[in-house]
């Protein structure tokens, strides 16, 4: 009977530390299978999530300020516009903002001039985006609005959007009210 134990191989001890070993490795090989996944299919890579922010500071009306001063404060060119076009008064909408979140991505801006007793729209324009370089950008921007002839008084409503979705607004504010005429 001695003879049948010592022929039987005694039983093994499992370390534990042997186990974690295998479930690092395991989980390191899954690891490396999902990015190569996502490498070669960046479709199936989980959308980031949108958690973009503005803030607007230090709102100022200018008037009266041409069309051409505007541009010359915007760093854009005249091109081949009719000296009466550059001469047009207007008042000029300055503000700060700090965009954070966005590099890359179109912010668009509209503007709207209202009157002032009535709230009602007097004239408005949404041509302009802002796209900032980086993901947290701030710098001074100019809006240039068509001076109105009434001698009444005014506000500009500015508005910029979120990307990609109109009408969502993601940060807007009104300026102190100004005289026109």
């Amino acid at each position: 009977m001695s003879r049948r134990r010592s022929a039987e191989t005694p039983e093994k001890k499992r370390s534990v530390f042997a186990l974690v070993g295998q479930a690092g490795a395991l989980v390191a090989l899954i690891g490396g299978i999902v990015t190569l996944v996502f490498v070669f299919k960046p479709g199936w890579k989980p959308k980031e999530v949108d958690v973009g922010t503005a803030a607007i500071t230090d709102v100022r009306v200018l008037q009266p300020v041409t069309f051409k001063r505007y541009l010359q404060e915007q760093e854009l060119s005249t091109g081949t516009l009719a000296r009466e076009q550059l001469l047009k008064p207007g008042v000029m909408v300055t503000f700060h903002y700090e965009l954070d979140g966005f590099r890359g991505r179109s912010i668009p801006l509209r503007w709207e001039l209202n009157n002032a007793k009535t709230n009602a729209l007097v004239d408005q324009d949404q041509a302009v985006t802002i796209t900032p370089s980086t993901n947290a950008e701030g710098r001074d921007w100019y809006v240039w609005v068509p001076r109105p002839t009434a001698h009444r008084r005014y506000y500009v409503t500015v508005t910029l959007y979120q990307p990609q979705k109109q009408r969502v607004p993601l940060k807007r504010f009104d300026t102190p009210p100004f005289t026109g005429g």
